[in-house]
């Protein structure tokens, strides 16, 4: 009777296994580049603006550098972005990241709300990974 409690706990212990790495699996970024966590920390006040604790220095190890585009998962939700450095770097309505002085990200829209256009609250996780665009 002990062996047969024991083979139905390996069974679904694998179950749980197979069903944890297959919700990876629909992440962004695994075409290849596996997906970073970015944490919402705060959100601006005045202009919506999502900043997070994912640093420069994470981003730039995973392939996002300046001038470059990436990917952003919110829920069922997905924006492609430029790592910039000011609004001036997107045109009106579009998504910019920037290093902020505290060395994260900030997520913004050029002449927008971030938070609101994107339903994301202090709390939220962002997937963040490189953009095939």
């Amino acid at each position: 009777m002990f062996s047969n409690r024991r083979a139905v706990l390996l069974r679904g212990l694998a179950c749980v296994t197979v069903l944890v790495a297959g919700c990876a699996a629909l992440r962004p970024g695994n075409n290849g580049a596996k997906s970073m966590a970015a944490h919402v920390v705060s959100i601006s006040n005045e202009y919506k603006n999502i900043n997070t604790d994912l640093s420069g220095e994470r981003l730039a190890a995973g392939g996002i550098i300046g001038g470059s585009t990436f990917r952003a998962l919110l829920r069922d939700r997905s924006i492609d972005v430029l790592l910039g450095t000011g609004y001036a770097d997107v045109d009106r309505d579009e998504w910019v990241g920037m290093i902020e002085e505290d060395g994260t990200l900030q997520i913004a829209v050029s002449f927008g709300h971030a938070a609101t256009v994107l339903g994301c609250a202090v709390g939220d996780t962002l997937y963040i990974a490189p953009s095939n665009r």
